[in-house]
């Protein structure tokens, strides 16, 4: 009878404000697009996502034993769906958002998120945009642990330009804040690499038919094909450019491995190379455990996605730590002091554009098998 007392005044309390609920979960919000072109690649998102909260919860919990919680919703790669998600996730209270995946939600929430005082942290969104928005004097509460696609670009320019593998490329593009950010940003190093850029096409997301531009790029006949697409659209091309028999390397951020794996295994990849965010091979004590607790629960290596997810919720947890508080702007200031190891043997924290994507890996396909080419330190 006592303990039921006990619990009844506790429980009164707490609905009453009184007392703090040390049992109450602490919830993080999630803005990814668990539909629409980049689905799957927000289901790599979430595997990471999800060991991190697990291994968060099954060593006590944060700020003397509350649990964190996930509340996840679907953007669809969409900026209008990220405002609503956005919206919800503010009118929730959740602590801090992993989110929003792809770089035209991600711009279209920074400010609703700043205006809410919620951090937002993203390993995905790669627009440069992103950076020069963000940080003191600027918006404050978004944060990318990723490099810009302008760093990316800069680095395999550099590459190109010393290795001197192509002479003409063409650049095929999404038409989305993702696909035309990164076009630009190869066009800007291109001279400077001695690449000649023979022509840019922005086909929408979701064609479903890239034929005639294919014939058209192999009349072209580039050295390379530079390109920026995400999910199904990516896929698509690529195997109905092997089904044409277009044999031509890929370059800019085509992603050589995941779903496009059987294309790298059938030669239809060979010579490419690509900037990339995180390689799982990379030899890292912390990225052999995770790659090994991946590999266990999902019978896959993971993916720049999962790294992604991984890393953002572990920085979360970091800086609500350091804060000893669930307080928005406590958290954001906690955060950009927080140091981590990024899986690739640095150990790096936020500059002064919120930006912990100091490195870029440079990938490349030799006798149909993925290498890590470089690992490259950017500004």
């Amino acid at each position: 009878m006592m303990k039921m007392k006990t619990w009844l005044a506790a429980a009164a309390a707490c609905l009453l404000g009184a007392v703090p609920a040390l049992a109450q979960p602490i919830v993080i919000g999630v803005s990814t697009p668990k539909t629409g072109p980049a689905a799957v690649a927000s289901e790599w998102e979430m595997w990471g996502v999800d060991l991190a909260v697990d291994e968060i919860n099954a060593a006590g919990g944060l700020l003397g034993g509350r649990k964190v919680e996930l509340m996840v919703l679907d953007n669809k790669c969409n900026p209008s769906e990220g405002v609503n998600v956005a919206n919800k996730l503010v009118e929730a209270k959740v602590v801090a958002i992993e989110g929003a995946h792809c770089s035209s939600v991600h711009l279209a929430t920074m400010k609703i998120i700043a205006d809410a005082r919620i951090p937002m942290i993203t390993g995905i969104a790669s627009n440069p945009q992103i950076t020069e928005h963000a940080g003191p004097g600027r918006n404050e509460y978004s944060f990318r642990i990723s490099p810009s696609d302008s760093a990316m670009m800069d680095a395999l320019g550099q590459y190109l330009g010393q290795k001197k593998m192509f002479k003409t490329v063409s650049i095929v593009a999404e038409d989305t804040d993702f696909g035309r950010g990164g076009a630009d940003a190869f066009k800007a190093v291109a001279g400077k690499a001695g690449l000649k850029i023979l022509s840019t096409d922005y086909p929408p997301q979701n064609t479903p038919d890239f034929t005639s531009l294919l014939t058209r790029l192999q009349q072209l006949h580039p050295d390379a094909i530079a390109t920026f697409q995400i999910g199904g659209d990516s896929i698509n091309f690529l195997r109905q450019a092997m089904q044409l028999g277009v044999h031509i390397p890929y370059t800019g951020r085509v992603e050589l491995g995941g779903r496009n794996q059987p294309i790298i295994e059938a030669g239809g990849m060979e010579g490419s190379i690509s900037a990339w965010v995180y390689n799982s091979t990379i030899d890292d004590p912390q990225n052999k455990a995770f790659v090994e607790k991946i590999e266990a629960k999902h019978k896959s290596e993971p993916y720049l996605q999962t790294w992604a997810g991984y890393q953002s919720i572990r920085i979360i947890a970091q800086a609500i730590k350091d804060a000893n508080s669930t307080d928005g702007q406590k958290v954001m200031e906690a955060m950009r002091k927080v140091k981590i190891d990024n899986l690739m043997g640095k150990v790096v924290g936020f500059d002064d554009h919120n930006s912990m994507g100091h490195y870029v890996v440079l990938q490349t396909v030799k006798n149909r098998k993925v290498a890590v080419a470089e690992l490259v330190k950017v500004e």
